[in-house]
Parts: structure tokens; C-alpha cells; sequence
């Protein structure tokens, strides 16, 4: 049977070949090839890293060539992350590519089968009725010490997880004292059902409703129902502020909430997986992560120095690559990025490039894992991240992240377009869809993010200017570039230090984000450098119930621009772009709130570092459709708080209520007394279906006099 499919093997990657000529930089690898072999289409290679030792040997004999390996469909099981180094780079000017062979599926995978599955006759304690009689066991795969994310063909299996629980603490603080770091008061009868030593951990939304931690059980006082827990939250484990809600406690992998079919726990003690399978017994598919990070692209790095060294030239093509492990958060204080939504410099995503110039990874499927799917580390310039699809995954879909605030600005010039992200976060769910984290001039284009269950697209350079180490982002900061005084400077003084600027985030596709999580956006933009560019972006369908926002420049955020963007049907918050600091927002329509809108639908807010002062707020339509949808949030600067209104360029708009035909005099009165809004107009704009999502004007819409530009929109991946 085996030699039957080896042959079939073999003859597929022929028959791709054939009526023509192999190139002399050609290689090709098979799941039947053997790597001691010559690697031509006939007697392939059998592993990437088989390849990868071949490149290097026919780079030795023939020196400066494009080469290609090609794959053949099949699965090839990583036991240990596969590394490309300096060694495998290309020739200056040249591409070394490991591609999907023509009409092929070559899937990557770190699952590792579980075998040996048996029917349990002493169901555990405090195993829910549901599940009693119906468990099986099995051991862990050889060689793995933990399990935190189980598959089967479906997807991820799910770990047992109680119903919410509600947090017992009030949130007095945002941080609280170092207790409420540490540990969880429960009721006595929930934390007498945790078992410790099997590897419980607490899934958390604390203070902070922006940020979730998952951490692990060291031991439970069942008389007091007071959880300790082995590592520190990042923020208060206490009530969530903002009317978040209080059930926002969940017990993982605990035989008490082991309820439903599919689920399953590991017991860590005695490294044994407990299922209750979906049908009568286990199916053979079913496999345990072994990795996080399956492919690595590294160069050398001195993290202390003022210069890498980049792995140039590698192209990876229509690969797919699948079940990973989730990354763990706990312990890394001041390393966290920021709230922690992901980790400085570490191996948390499939696949990592860290050091690496003029590399691609392009058709490719990142899917079923629990970390994140693609990152750009330190050094990482004129990479492309383009038509891939990034999918059910328990972390970020692609983060660009380089050095902390100082003087090594070498994360940039980078393009991530045209991709599907969908359903990631599933396990980390403060992730964002894209993120940009000190790394500038970057393009991010054409993609397609949503059901994500926080940020869609993010561009942020928020530091904690905390020399010991203990605030978020902290460690990263790069002292001896920035001096004493860094955290105490004006934006203007501190921007050379931030390096996530002139990024061009423009005809994005954004929709059904913020599903779970609390104060977040379509596109976020905080603590980063001068001139981001925010263009083009359609922004539309999100119907939570959170505080939410369609395009937002956070605090300490100056000279971003945002224009020709449609933020349409956004989010029972209402607001369709908010500004703190020095922005412009100018040729934007936003039209539909879902709901009574709590600010306005431009919404200019505080900022304790910076004020308003020349901002533009520009021939934008603003289209609401019922009763008690404020156009612009005018409250604080009406009380002072902020420069007066006349410290900010607003002009050239058009007001419009569908159900309130008078709605804005209001608001343009106000603006008029002191100056400003002397051309915009309370008017129809004559949409051409803003209903069904027809934004361009009519011939005689009242907004084409007022200079207003059409907007055509071509966001989300050209077909």
C-alpha cells in the first residue's frame, strides 16, 4: 500500500513536469521522497528542511540563480520549528521560492496524533451527568509534557469551560493593588471543583474590559473560595469597568465543566486527555499541538546594537500550515505589547520572520491554530504578507512589530495586502486582525477582516515610560536612546523615538469586529508616529453592544490623516471617527448608527498629552436616522477642557438626519457663534442608496458644491 502511494506520489509530481523541462534551479519534495535523495521530480526529497539542506548544496555548485522547490500535496509533520538562516538566503537580486507544485495542497502541520484512546470505567469527581460513562483516555504523544490545544478535521476541540462566572471584587482602580493581581475570590462551591494539579487555569476580563488573560490555578482555599493563581494579570482581576458587565470569569480545563460533546480536558499530573467525544468513541483524526511556531525566517539579530543582518529572498507559496499551539502571556511583564494583546519579540505566531529583508509569504492558508498566524520581528524590511488566508486561529492574524521606542527604526517598508482574516482571536481574544507596532511605512491594502472578536487593523506605538520595567511595553523601550526624560516629553519631542508612522492603512474591508470585547475599534491608531494615512476603508455591520468605534486616534496620537473612508451601520456606540490630539478628518462619510449614538458621530475627546489645536474636520456627510445621534461630541470642549472651537479648522460639512430634518441647527449654531462651520449646511446630500450601501452622490447633491469628493469605494481584495 505505502509503495502504491509513493508511486502516486511520484507520479504526480512527473506528469507537473512533463511537456516541459525541469529548470537546472528546480527541486522537488514529496511526502513519499526520501531527503537522501537527488530531489528531481522522479526521486524527490522528502521534508522542507531536507530542501532547505539541498537550496544550500546547489547554491554551493551554482552560485547565482533563482531557484524553485516544488511540493507536492500531502501532510508533512514538524516535530521541531524549522529554521532558515543567513546560510539560506538568496543571491543579491535573485528569489529562492518553496511552492505549492501546480494543483497541489501541502499542508505543514505540528499536531501530533493521540493514540491509545480507551473507554474511562471511574469517571473522575465532579464530572457533570452529561458526560458520565461516555469519557475516554488517552496519553499525551511522546516527547509532549502539555497540551493546551486539541483538533480533529473540524478544527480546534474545545476545552472544558464553565458558564460564566461573575467577579466577586469591585474594580476600585485600573490596577488595583498587587493581591488583585494574583488572585480570584470565587464562591466557595465553584472553587472546591477546581483541580489545581490537573492544570486549571482561569480564562479573565478584569478591570480593564480591553484586555483578557488566561492563567494558570497554583492552588484554591475551598473554605474562603480564594483562587492563587501562578502568574500576575495584567490589570485588576476585579469587576469590569465601562458597565461592562460582571460575569466575566470562566474555569478551563476542570472535569466540573466537562458538559458537552467534543470537549475535553487535559489532566497535566498525569498527562493524560480526557474526551467526551462528539460520536460513540474517538476518532482517529484527532491530534495534539506541538508547536507554536512552525516555519522561522532569522537573521542575525543584535538586539543591543545598532544593526542586523537580514535573511533575504525567501518566497513561500500556497502552502498551508496548521494546528499550532496557543502561546502563553503569563510572566512576561513589561515585554507584553501593548495591554498585552501580544508579546515583544517571541514565538507566537506559525510563521515568523525575524530578520528578513524582500521575503514573501503569498497564497498561503495559516488556519486551526492557537497562536497567531503571521510576524514580522526587529529587522524586518520590504517583506510582502499578500492573498493569504488567515483563519481560525487563537491569536493575531499578522503583527509587524520592531524595536522599542529609541533610534533602530528598521522595522518598515513592508506590505500586508489582500488577505482574508476571519475568526482569529479565538483564544486570545483582545487580538487585533492586523497590527503595526513600532514598525512605519508600511502599506496594509485590499484586506478583508472581520468576525474578529476585538480591533479589525491597528497602528500603535503606546509605551509605559517606566524604567523599572514593570509597565506595559517598558522593557522594550530602548533607555540608552531615549534618556531620562523620555515619558516626561512633549509628542513632537518623543515622535523621533516612535516608529510605527507613515504608514498607509487605505481600501480595507472591515466588518463584524469587536464581537466580545470591550473599547475597541475598526481601525485604531495610539502613540504613533507622525503622518499615518487612514484612506479608503469601508467600515460597516458591527452590532455590539460596547464601546466602539469605527476609525479612533487615541491618546497621544498627532498628524494622522483620515479620509475618503465609509463607516456605515457601526457599532451600538455610535461614533463613527474620534479624534484626541491633532488630526484630520476630512472627506468621510458616516452614515447608519445602529442605535442612540453616546458621543457623536465625530467625536473630538480629551487627551492629557495634547490638545485639539489645528485639527481639520473637513467636507465629511454625516447621515444619521433617528432620534438622539448627535453629530459631533461637543462637550468637552464647550466646557474648556479642550481648546475652543476655534482652534479647529471645521468646515464644509453636510449635516443630515433622515428622521429630524432640523437636527443639526442645533449644532451649527453653536459652531457659528464662535466661528467655525461657516459653509457646512444641514441638507439631504442626495446618497444614491445609503440604505443599501450606495455612497455616491447624486448629480445634484448639495454636497458636490461644498467641494466634497466623491467616494468610490474599492475596499477588501480586488476580484
Amino acid at each position: 500500500m505505502k509503495e502504491n502511494l509513493r508511486r502516486v506520489g511520484l507520479s504526480l509530481l512527473v506528469a507537473l513536469v512533463s511537456g516541459s523541462w525541469a529548470l537546472a534551479g528546480d527541486l522537488f519534495v514529496a511526502p513519499q521522497g526520501r531527503d537522501d535523495g537527488p530531489g528531481t521530480a522522479e526521486r524527490p526529497l522528502a521534508t522542507l528542511a531536507g530542501a532547505r539542506e539541498a537550496v544550500r548544496r546547489l547554491k554551493r555548485e551554482r552560485g547565482d540563480q533563482d531557484i524553485t522547490v516544488h511540493i507536492a500535496g500531502g501532510t508533512y509533520r514538524l516535530s521541531e520549528t524549522l529554521v532558515f538562516g543567513l546560510d539560506d538566503s538568496a543571491a543579491p537580486g535573485r528569489t529562492i521560492t518553496y511552492a505549492a507544485a501546480a494543483g497541489q495542497q501541502p499542508v505543514f502541520t505540528a499536531g501530533r496524533p493521540v493514540t491509545g484512546w480507551q473507554r474511562v470505567t471511574d469517571d473522575p469527581p465532579r464530572l457533570p451527568p452529561a458526560a458520565r460513562g461516555k469519557l475516554w483516555q488517552a496519553p499525551l504523544p511522546a516527547g509532549l509534557e502539555r497540551a493546551n490545544m486539541l483538533f480533529d478535521a473540524q478544527g480546534a476541540l474545545p476545552r472544558a469551560r464553565t458558564a460564566p462566572l461573575a467577579h466577586k471584587r469591585p474594580a476600585r482602580s485600573w490596577h488595583g493593588n498587587e493581591q488583585e493581581h494574583t488572585t480570584l475570590p470565587l464562591d466557595p462551591r465553584t472553587a472546591a471543583e477546581i483541580h489545581p494539579a490537573g492544570g486549571a487555569e482561569v480564562r479573565v476580563i478584569g478591570a480593564a474590559p480591553w484586555t483578557m488573560n488566561i492563567l494558570p490555578v497554583a492552588s484554591v482555599d475551598a473554605a474562603s473560595g480564594l483562587v492563587r493563581l501562578g502568574a500576575s494579570s495584567t490589570y485588576a482581576l476585579a469587576r469590569p469597568r465601562f458597565g461592562f458587565g460582571a460575569d466575566t470569569v470562566w474555569i478551563e480545563n476542570t472535569f466540573a465543566a466537562l458538559d458537552q460533546p467534543g470537549e475535553w480536558v487535559l489532566d497535566a499530573g498525569n498527562k493524560r486527555v480526557y474526551l467526551y467525544p462528539r460520536g460513540p468513541e474517538p476518532t482517529p483524526d484527532i491530534e495534539a499541538a506541538g508547536l507554536v511556531e512552525l516555519l522561522r525566517v532569522e537573521g542575525r539579530i543584535d538586539r543591543d546594537g545598532p544593526a542586523d543582518q537580514p535573511v533575504r529572498g525567501l518566497v513561500f507559496r500556497g502552502l498551508t500550515f496548521t494546528h499550532g499551539g496557543r502561546y502563553e502571556q503569563a510572566g512576561r511583564t513589561g515585554w507584553g505589547l501593548q495591554h498585552d494583546w501580544e508579546r515583544f519579540d517571541s514565538p507566537t505566531a506559525l510563521i515568523r520572520l525575524r530578520g528578513a529583508e524582500q521575503c514573501a509569504v503569498e497564497r498561503c492558508r495559516l488556519v486551526h491554530s492557537g497562536g497567531t498566524g503571521i510576524r514580522l520581528d526587529l529587522h524586518a524590511q520590504r517583506n510582502r504578507v499578500t492573498d493569504n488566508e488567515i483563519a481560525e486561529l487563537g491569536g493575531a492574524g499578522v503583527l509587524l512589530a520592531g524595536y522599542g521606542p529609541g533610534l533602530k527604526d528598521v522595522n518598515r517598508d513592508n506590505e500586508v495586502a489582500r488577505n482574508h482574516i476571519h475568526h482569529v482571536g479565538l483564544q486570545w481574544w483582545h487580538c487585533v486582525g492586523i497590527w503595526a507596532w513600532q514598525s512605519g511605512h508600511n502599506r496594509i491594502a485590499h484586506n478583508h477582516v472581520h468576525h474578529v472578536p476585538y480591533t479589525g487593523i491597528a497602528v500603535t506605538g503606546r509605551i509605559v515610560w517606566d524604567r523599572a520595567g514593570q509597565g506595559e511595553c517598558s522593557r522594550t523601550v530602548r533607555w540608552n536612546d531615549v534618556g531620562q526624560a523620555a515619558g516626561d516629553l512633549k509628542w513632537d519631542q518623543r515622535e523621533k523615538f516612535l516608529h510605527a508612522r507613515r504608514n498607509v492603512v487605505e481600501h480595507n474591508d472591515i466588518h463584524h469586529v469587536m464581537e466580545t470585547m470591550h473599547d475597541g475599534n475598526g481601525i485604531y491608531v495610539s502613540g504613533a508616529g507622525r503622518d499615518n494615512v487612514v484612506r479608503g476603508n469601508f467600515l460597516h455591520d458591527v452590532t455590539s453592544r460596547a464601546v466602539t468605534e469605527g476609525i479612533r486616534c487615541d491618546d497621544d496620537q498627532n498628524e494622522t490623516l483620515i479620509e475618503f473612508n465609509v463607516v456605515w451601520r457601526f457599532g451600538h456606540f455610535g461614533t463613527g471617527i474620534c479624534s484626541k490630539g491633532r488630526n484630520h478628518i476630512v472627506n468621510n462619510i458616516v452614515a447608519c448608527p445602529q442605535g442612540p449614538v453616546q458621543r457623536g458621530m465625530i467625536s473630538l475627546e480629551p487627551d492629557r498629552w495634547r490638545d485639539h489645536a489645528g485639527s481639520r474636520v473637513q467636507r465629511n456627510i454625516l447621515y444619521a436616522v433617528g432620534p438622539n445621534q448627535p453629530f459631533q461630541f461637543r462637550g468637552v470642549i464647550a466646557q474648556g477642557k479642550n481648546p475652543p472651537i476655534e482652534k479647529i479648522d471645521a468646515d464644509h460639512n453636510v449635516y443630515f438626519n433622515a428622521r429630524d430634518a432640523r437636527a443639526g441647527d442645533d449644532y451649527l449654531a453653536w459652531a457659528r457663534r464662535h466661528g467655525r462651520e461657516l459653509h457646512s449646511i444641514q441638507a439631504d446630500p442626495l446618497l444614491a442608496d445609503v440604505a443599501g450601501g450606495d455612497f455616491r452622490l447624486k448629480d445634484d447633491s448639495p454636497a458636490l458644491k461644498l467641494g466634497i469628493q466623491p467616494i468610490v469605494l474599492r475596499a477588501g481584495i480586488p476580484h
